[in-house]
């Protein structure tokens, strides 16, 4: 019983870096979402993303017509949620995690779901 209580013990602190470390860390590669629908993706139409443990991340977008590449900042929500700042939009992205999924959302968690991606 010692054992199990040290190896729970250990698991549970294992993402402790004052706050840095998530699920979210890492690469994320995915498609567009054509609707609302996650199940419908348009494989034309590429995202990659890097999240690193400073805050900061690049983002690769491609899609028949056009590439968009560039770095971002973002600031986490909880080890789940986090928003991102794409400079080159100028706008906000938000991503929550579900599973092994990253919903990438154009306008606040649950609104306008444009990619679902998968960790690397």
């Amino acid at each position: 019983m010692t054992i199990i209580l040290n190896i729970e013990f250990v698991s549970c602190s294992k993402n402790d870096d004052n706050g840095k470390d998530s699920d979210l860390i890492g690469t994320w590669k995915g498609y567009s979402c054509a609707s609302s629908d996650p199940n419908d993706l348009s494989k034309n139409h590429v995202l990659a993303l890097v999240f690193n443990t400073d805050g900061s991340g690049n983002y690769l977008e491609i899609d028949n017509s056009y590439t968009d590449q560039c770095s971002f900042t973002y600031e986490k929500e909880s080890n789940t949620r986090a928003k991102a700042y794409i400079s080159t939009r100028a706008s906000f992205q938000y991503y929550e995690i579900v599973g092994n999924k990253m919903y990438v959302y154009g306008h606040g968690y649950g609104k306008d779901l444009d990619f679902l991606l998968t960790k690397q």
